[in-house]
């Protein structure tokens, strides 16, 4: 991989700015499900720097992967997967927690938009229109999916079907930080060979998101998603290099410590 710092000494490779997600991860999800037993507030603040981590680090992998459509497929099977075990322990260890975590919808949405992007950039470069035409159909066939989904959530009586739906099929609007984050994932893709281009698109989306939440940026009560501007740290830091390889590492973490921590909090509550 190439280096893309713009300093030198202290860096970051690949796996040790996952790593560095992981467990700001971990801290946010305490919080989540431990709030009300006294978990203080910087959980969570810290936690904000995570989905931009793994949005940036999904540009990175979706570049350098040999097989985009299996890295696609493994996102995929993630998010189904996930969202099939979430539904039975729900079912089974009911509790006021929600289990509502999904990241692998949202990376695999980012990352089918680089698909896409990619395709249609080709069929420019080689003047095939009517494959222009159809990465572009491609692109927009998602956001009509959503707003059927809405459509349907909206209705006074739900259809049962439209729920099993919504687990195999990932949608914009729906999935775990919506259309927002897609599209910060999209910014870190197309803005790649520009470091520089990439911690500045960071900042101006982070500020945007805490001037349009309606309150005060020093309110971190109430407005602390603008947080993920600090993520422009471990991401300045990133030099390039793919470091240690734990390659499944994270698609079994991410389930198994938001399991870990709901059924703890089930078995405190009771």
């Amino acid at each position: 991989m190439s280096t893309l710092t713009l300093h030198k000494g202290i860096t970051l490779n690949h796996f040790q700015l996952k790593c560095l997600g992981i467990l700001l991860m971990v801290f946010d999800h305490v919080h989540q499900f431990f709030y009300i037993d006294g978990i203080p507030m910087w959980f969570t603040w810290l936690g904000r720097i995570v989905a931009p981590i793994f949005l940036f680090l999904s540009a990175e992998g979706f570049h350098y992967t040999r097989n985009r459509f299996k890295y696609l497929l493994h996102l995929y099977i993630g998010f189904v997967g996930m969202n099939i075990v979430s539904q039975i322990l729900q079912t089974t260890f009911p509790s006021d927690n929600v289990l509502m975590n999904n990241i692998f919808g949202t990376l695999f949405l980012a990352v089918l938009y680089m698909l896409f992007i990619d395709y249609l950039v080709q069929s420019i470069r080689q003047h095939h229109w009517w494959r222009m035409l159809g990465a572009i159909g491609l692109m927009i066939v998602p956001i009509v999916l959503s707003f059927a989904m809405m459509s349907l959530l909206s209705q006074e009586h739900i259809p049962s079907w439209s729920l099993y739906i919504m687990y195999v099929l990932p949608t914009p609007i729906l999935v775990e930080g919506g259309y927002l984050f897609i599209l910060l994932g999209i910014m870190f893709y197309l803005l790649r060979k520009y470091r520089l281009g990439q911690l500045i698109g960071l900042i101006l989306f982070s500020l945007m998101i805490g001037v349009l939440s309606g309150s005060s940026l020093l309110d971190l009560d109430t407005n602390f998603q603008w947080l993920m501007i600090l993520a422009v740290i471990p991401i300045w830091l990133y030099n390039g290099e793919k470091g240690r390889s734990m390659k499944y590492f994270f698609y079994l973490f991410y389930p198994a410590h938001i399991y870990f921590l709901y059924l703890l909090a089930y078995w405190i509550q009771q």
